[in-house]
């Protein structure tokens, strides 16, 4: 609690108006960068279940766990497991694989975290798109 403390204080003192010698008085301060606390903010609140219906109308569910992996379910079956990370503004996908067989990381851009948990993110086109929290 104490980072996001640290990192609205930042904000607020920016989008005031307050120059950059107030943010890194308060970054000094604090012993921390807003970023630093911005990015542990963002790495808890990621954890959780994300679904919704798929535009051919079938369910899914991705699971980011603390642990460092995920799990995705389209339509009641497993689709696709494996680890996931984030730094910065990437949120990367590594699926687990076969032995002798390759897969490709998949990066998204996360753009924000709304209210409701829900994340905004972007793909490697710009496209953008909200994917709904689920209650826990």
């Amino acid at each position: 609690m104490k980072k996001f403390v640290v990192a609205a204080s930042a904000l607020a003192l920016a989008a005031c108006g307050g120059n950059d010698a107030e943010v890194a008085e308060t970054e000094i301060a604090s012993g921390e960068s807003a970023e630093a606390a911005e990015d542990a903010v963002s790495e808890n609140s990621l954890v959780g279940s994300y679904g919704g219906e798929g535009e051919d109308g079938e369910t899914w569910v991705s699971t980011l766990n603390a642990d460092g992996s995920y799990q995705d379910i389209v339509g009641g079956e497993v689709s696709e497991s494996g680890s996931w990370t984030h730094e910065g503004d990437q949120l990367c996908f590594n699926p687990d694989v076969e032995e002798g067989t390759i897969s490709e990381q998949t990066c998204l851009t996360l753009v924000s975290v709304n209210p409701d948990g829900s994340l905004v993110m972007s793909d490697a086109e710009g496209s953008e798109m909200i994917v709904p929290r689920l209650a826990e």
